[in-house]
């Protein structure tokens, strides 16, 4: 089963009570930049459930997500993300390399396995993610080419056996084949509430959901 090695890795360090060091990579929608107004993004929801509803108190979080960034400047900035030793890094990455179109495709399969690979060097669990859908009316035609980027997210976390977390099924599938338009600031990224249905997936596909959670009632 894919993903076997990197979820049995995942459930061990939640279970364990050695502090975790979350650190965070990717675009715009991994920082939490600008679109979300005045809500919490998904990394900070994601935080409030891990240290606050699970008492996870010496878990620690950092971000080197920046707007604009792909696989190639997230690459540039690893180094320096992998000094602070983080035990878990999720990854949020994919929608600007889609602007390079079909021709990039190939390209960024091969920059997404390095980063995965030496991520997993270093000991660390990997959470790989897909990007969320855009609407129609998205620039560079990203809703032409983000399926072959997101199946190649797909493909390179089940060769590395990677925990995967699939938000672009999902939000294709409740938009049918596009972002829901009531989840996005703009065309191309989460409002507040696309960022709950983020954090919502994310509890979900990391055995974090629970009923009586606050965290996790958001979009109820």
């Amino acid at each position: 089963m894919a993903n076997t090695i990197g979820r049995s890795a995942l459930a061990a360090a939640l279970q364990s009570e050695e502090p975790i060091r979350w650190s965070t990579i990717g675009d715009s929608i991994a920082q939490g930049a600008h679109w979300t107004g005045a809500e919490r993004d998904y990394v900070q929801l994601l935080e409030e459930r891990i240290r606050y509803e699970l008492t996870r108190y010496g878990d620690s979080f950092v971000r080197w997500a920046v707007s604009g960034a792909n696989t190639e400047d997230t690459l540039g900035r690893l180094p320096a993300a992998l000094d602070l030793a983080p035990g878990l890094v999720l990854i949020g990455v994919g929608t600007n390399d889609a602007k390079a179109g079909a021709d990039g495709v190939e390209k960024f399969a091969q920059r997404y396995d390095t980063l995965l690979s030496t991520i997993l060097e270093t000991g660390a669990i990997v959470v790989a993610q897909t990007p969320t859908a855009v609407l129609r009316t998205c620039r560079y035609n990203l809703g032409d080419h983000l399926p072959a980027y997101a199946e190649t997210i797909r493909t390179v976390a089940a060769r590395r056996n990677v925990v995967l977390v699939d938000h672009f099924a999902h939000w294709t599938t409740a938009g049918n084949g596009w972002a829901p338009a009531q989840w996005m600031a703009d065309p191309t990224h989460p409002s507040g509430r696309g960022h709950r249905v983020i954090a919502r997936t994310l509890f979900e596909s990391l055995g974090l959901y629970a009923a009586d959670s606050a965290c996790c009632r958001l979009l109820d």
